[in-house]
């Protein structure tokens, strides 16, 4: 690269640099304003606390709150026993969808289709 080409360069990302800086303020500035906008609707709520507020929110509105483990936990491992594998092929047979079969007994549709092909007819 020459030194004209670098320097144009140079010149590019100052300008994209001094862009994003402007993007960063905006958005430090929302932020403040929306800091701004929740304490004045906690102090014109007349609840003693914001833990107050917010579960008279969650009542009001019939909100579900999980936890935050509920996300973090790894979901268990399909054990397909010979009672499932029957009751999957049998409701199959008789007309019911994989996709129906998966949500049914709460199981990807790979191990419906699986269970359908033999893979798990070894399985006592």
């Amino acid at each position: 690269m020459s030194i004209e080409e670098e320097m144009r360069h140079l010149e590019k990302e100052a300008v994209r640099i001094e862009r994003r800086k402007e993007e960063l303020v905006r958005f430090q500035q929302e932020e403040v304003k929306r800091e701004e906008k929740l304490d004045d609707v906690f102090a014109a709520s007349g609840y003693p606390t914001p833990l107050a507020l917010v579960e008279a929110l969650i009542r009001k509105f019939g909100l579900k709150v999980t936890g935050e483990n509920e996300f973090l936990r790894k979901r268990k491992r399909t054990r397909v026993t010979g009672v499932l594998r029957d009751s999957i092929k049998e409701d199959c047979h008789n007309g019911l969808s994989m996709n129906r079969a998966s949500r049914k007994y709460r199981i990807s549709y790979a191990v419906v289709a699986r269970v359908l092909a033999g893979f798990y007819d070894n399985k006592a």
